[in-house]
């Protein structure tokens, strides 16, 4: 570790002088009445960099963002890629005995694990080098990918709580999203930044995306798959999408070793140097030097605007928060209204995830573009109305009840299916398995209407184009607001906020699902939505770059 150290702070003597020079102390130093406060030993960190036009370094600074944007991409896909396959392979692991609080329970414990290690990653990220808190995060998802993965070794009796604990840990590893967001925000300029977290949302969306698409891979391998008994090996549907998510944080650990370098461009001296001036200057109305940040309304007695910090962290848990409901529930969802198998639930809902990534980058794209004309607030306004409508769209609106769940021989086998009197009929003989609407465990069955295929598709087009829309504008008009000061702690903050409503979320909506029914359920998802957009209204007055006046516009 020493070694890769010294790789990374064997800067070039140019990267070794002072932030201020001799010419620009005398120009426009720290100046208090008659005195100058000399900074001639206050000096920039190896790590640290001035941005210059055409410098060969901004490419290397950018090298190092892709990577971020690559462990973005790594905790989503970590996250989404088994979204449609969990919940089956939770029933295996229990011969079906599992309910879907207790699914829910399983969902949680990853954010649950995140929300744990968001704050220790973005303090750690704060006081000691990125790479650090970087490596150990990826090393515990290898790891504990793993074991996910081996859920199948363990007896029937323990197996789901193996699943419990390895998610967690995976959600543990996942908690260097603020690690990334921390960096990305300190190695970019202000005018780069929107961009810069467009890139980093576009990651994480595009792996939350993509994650499903991946999964198809392992369709084929049905149940049985390939199993080497001596080791107790199992790789199929369920197992393979842990095994391809370790090989990720694989790549992913030699990308940080041999590609990712510290470029900041925010540095910890900015801190250093605001004691420094106050030390030495009874006045605060001084300016500070800051590279590639426009710094004229930038005081040392001047704070970010806490109130409007933690309005965006209310709306980003509310964002993630309905994400976390949509992930938990729409494969046991479509498996109540639509009567599919765990084979079929998993590649139809798969499928419709890559068309959805399609239309995800497109938005990312066009956000970049759109920025620059509309304003950033009113466009998070819109991403949060086009969820709220998605939302709603998928309440089941049929004219008769979706079909009861009977039993299935072998639900990985397409079994010939018939429909008597809206119940779902399917081998019958010797049969243990429900498809369907899975009553009595769940009683409104026979109360609820049936869910339209075009509104499930129409409410996930929706979403696909409001989630990224809102997560895009929170990190990055919630990065603007906190200014150029190190960002780690409030980033894990903010990611810790996100893991909260992701932990909170399952258990919500599984309890309500189970006790309610989807209506209901959908129904409380679209008011949590409009206190959001309430809550934008009433504020978005104040959510304004730090050193900028509040307004409307």
């Amino acid at each position: 570790m020493d070694s890769y150290s010294d790789h990374l702070h064997s800067g070039s003597e140019d990267e070794r002088e002072p932030l201020l020079t001799s010419e620009s102390r005398s120009g426009s130093g720290f100046q208090g009445g008659s005195s100058v406060i000399d900074v001639t030993n206050i000096t920039q960190p190896d790590i640290d960099i001035e941005l210059k036009p055409n410098d060969g370094k901004l490419s290397r600074r950018w090298l190092s963002i892709y990577v971020m944007y690559f462990t973005m991409f790594l905790g989503a896909v970590t996250f989404s890629i088994v979204v449609s396959s969990l919940f089956p392979y939770l029933q295996e692991l229990t011969d079906n005995k599992a309910n879907t609080t207790f699914f829910g329970v399983v969902v949680a414990a990853y954010s649950l694990g995140q929300l744990i290690a968001s704050p220790v990653f973005g303090f750690w990220s704060d006081k000691r080098p990125t790479y650090e808190p970087l490596l150990v995060s990826l090393i515990i998802s290898v790891v504990t990918n793993l074991l996910y993965s081996y859920g199948q070794a363990f007896p029937h009796e323990s197996g789901q709580y193996v699943l419990i604990v390895s998610r967690a840990l995976v959600g543990f590893g996942a908690g260097n999203a603020a690690v990334a967001r921390s960096y990305v925000s300190a190695a970019t300029t202000e005018s780069e930044r929107t961009g810069a977290f467009a890139g980093i949302s576009a990651s994480q969306a595009i792996g939350f995306i993509l994650g499903p698409v991946l999964a198809l891979a392992f369709v084929p391998l049905g149940s049985t798959g390939v199993y080497w008994s001596a080791i107790r090996f199992h790789f199929n549907i369920y197992t393979g999408p842990g095994y391809l998510s370790a090989l990720l944080a694989v790549i992913n650990i030699l990308l940080v070793i041999f590609v990712f370098k510290d470029r900041k461009l925010i540095t910890r001296n900015f801190k250093k140097m605001k004691t420094f001036a106050r030390k030495h200057n009874d006045s605060t109305n001084v300016t500070l030097s800051y590279p590639g940040v426009n710094t004229d309304n930038i005081r040392t007695g001047e704070k970010y605007d806490r109130i409007a910090a933690y309005v965006c962290v209310v709306l980003f848990f509310a964002v993630l928060f309905v994400l976390a409901v949509y992930e938990t529930i729409v494969t046991p969802y479509s498996m109540d209204e639509f009567a599919w198998t765990k084979t079929k639930a998993i590649l139809y809902n798969n499928i419709m995830f890559g068309g959805l990534a399609v239309l995800a980058i497109v938005t990312f794209i066009a956000l970049k573009f759109v920025t620059k004309f509309i304003d950033e607030r009113t466009v998070l306004m819109v991403g949060l109305i086009l969820s709220a409508i998605g939302f709603f769209a998928m309440i089941p609106m049929g004219n008769e009840p979706p079909n009861i769940a009977i039993s299935v021989v072998n639900p990985l086998v397409d079994n010939h299916t018939e429909t008597r009197n809206n119940i779902s009929l399917i081998g019958l003989e010797n049969a243990t398995i429900p498809v369907g609407c899975r009553y009595p465990k769940l009683e409104w069955c026979w109360s609820v209407p049936r869910l339209l295929l075009v509104q499930y598709i129409a409410g996930m087009v929706l979403l696909a184009v409001g989630y990224p829309t809102s997560s895009v504008l929170c990190y990055s008009i919630y990065s603007k607001i906190l200014g150029p000061n190190p960002q780690g702690i409030m980033m894990g903050v903010l990611t810790a906020a996100g893991s909260l409503a992701r932990t909170v979320g399952p258990l919500f909506v599984t309890f309500l699902y189970d006790v309610a029914g989807p209506q209901i359920t959908l129904a409380s998802i679209v008011g949590v939505l409009g206190i959001a957009i309430l809550t934008l209204s009433i504020s978005c007055y104040r959510l304004v770059p730090f050193g900028k006046p509040r307004g409307w516009v």
